[in-house]
C-alpha cells in the first residue's frame, strides 16, 4: 500500500471541517487538487472514506474508523522523528480521553492515579464535555478512550469496552436546621425539581423514571442543566430535589449537607465504562488498555 503523509493530513482536515473548499484552503491547495488527493487515499486504502451525498460531507462508518488510524499513524511518525532527534522520550505520545463533566472531575482522576502505578498515562489530554458529544468524539476518532456510562450504541462493534464499576443516581435535597430533608417524595403540591437537560444522557435516565411515577408524584422544574456539579450546588442551596450520582455527593451525604430521599425504587443504577474504537491505537494507549484489562480481569473497580 502506497500512502502519502499529505493524504492523511488532507483527510483529517476534511474530517474536521466537513467541507471540501474550506479543507482545501486550510491545506493550501486548490479544491480540485484536494479532491483528487482524497480520491487517491480512498483508492490506496480500498475504502470509501467520505460520504459525499450529505451536506455537510460526513465520514462513512469505515472512514470514522480510519480517522483513528490516520491520526495515530501521523502521531507515531512524529514521535519517531522526535526520538531520532532526541526531542522526545519513547512512548511519550499523549493519551486522549473524552469524559462527561462529572466523571472527568471525579472518576477519571481516580483511574489515572491507579494506572500511574504501572507507569502509563504519564501524559494525557482530557476533553470534558457533554456525554453525547463525548460519544461523538469517540465515534469520529477524535479521542483514544471515552469514560462514560452504559451506552448501548458503544456496547457493540466497532467498539470495545471495559466495565469499571457501578454507581447509583439517587434523589437528594438539602437539610433544614434540624438536619432533616427540606423536601419529601410525597404526593401533594408539585415538588421543585433540579433536572438534567432532557436531551442529556442523565436527563433521559431520570425522565424515564419520572414518567413511570407520574401518577404518584408531580414535579415542578425550577432549573435545568447538563452539569451535575451545578445541580448539586443548587440542591445544597435548598432550591429543590436533584437526582445525583453517588460519586459526586459522597462527602455531602457523609456530613449531612444532602439527604437521600425515598427508597431503592427511586434510585437508578448506572454503569461506568471505558470505551475505545476496536482499531489499533498508538503504543501508549494500547499499553494503557492492556494493563487496565488485566486489572479488571482480577476484579479491580473504580471506587464509587
Amino acid at each position: 500500500m502506497n500512502l502519502e503523509t499529505k493524504w492523511l493530513e488532507d483527510f483529517l482536515a476534511l474530517a474536521d471541517l466537513r467541507n471540501f473548499s474550506r479543507a482545501a484552503a486550510q491545506r493550501n491547495v486548490t479544491q480540485p487538487a484536494f479532491g483528487r488527493r482524497i480520491r487517491s487515499l480512498e483508492q490506496a486504502t480500498g475504502i470509501e472514506l467520505i460520504d459525499r451525498g450529505t451536506t455537510p460531507v460526513s465520514l462513512t462508518p469505515q472512514g470514522r474508523l480510519f480517522r483513528t488510524t490516520a491520526r495515530n499513524l501521523l502521531r507515531q511518525m512524529e514521535e519517531g522523528l522526535n526520538q531520532i532527534h532526541g526531542l522526545d522520550e519513547p512512548g511519550s505520545q499523549p493519551i486522549d480521553f473524552a469524559a462527561s463533566h462529572s466523571l472527568s472531575l471525579s472518576q477519571l482522576p481516580n483511574l489515572l492515579e491507579h494506572m500511574s502505578k504501572f507507569d502509563v498515562a504519564a501524559r494525557c489530554r482530557v476533553e470534558s464535555i457533554d456525554m453525547d458529544l463525548a460519544v461523538e468524539a469517540l465515534q469520529q476518532g477524535r479521542c483514544d478512550f471515552l469514560l462514560g456510562f452504559d451506552i448501548d450504541a458503544l456496547m457493540q462493534p466497532p467498539f470495545a469496552s471495559l466495565p469499571l464499576g457501578k454507581t447509583w443516581m439517587r434523589p437528594v435535597c438539602a437539610s433544614n436546621s434540624k438536619g432533616n430533608p427540606l423536601f419529601q417524595l410525597e404526593a401533594g403540591q408539585p415538588l421543585p425539581l433540579l433536572r438534567y437537560s432532557p436531551g442529556s444522557h442523565m436527563g433521559r435516565r431520570v425522565n424515564t423514571l419520572l414518567k413511570k411515577s407520574a401518577d404518584r408524584l408531580q414535579f415542578r422544574p425550577v432549573m435545568e442543566s447538563s452539569l451535575t456539579d451545578l445541580l448539586k450546588v443548587m440542591a445544597l442551596r435548598g432550591k429543590g430535589i436533584a437526582w445525583l450520582p453517588d460519586y459526586a455527593i459522597t462527602d455531602e451525604l457523609r456530613c449531612g449537607q444532602l439527604q437521600p430521599l425515598g427508597g431503592e425504587e427511586w434510585c437508578i443504577a448506572v454503569d461506568v465504562v471505558l470505551y475505545r474504537n476496536d482499531v489499533r491505537l498508538h503504543a501508549g494507549a494500547e499499553r494503557f488498555w492492556s494493563l487496565l484489562a488485566k486489572q479488571c480481569a482480577v476484579g479491580w473497580l473504580l471506587p464509587m
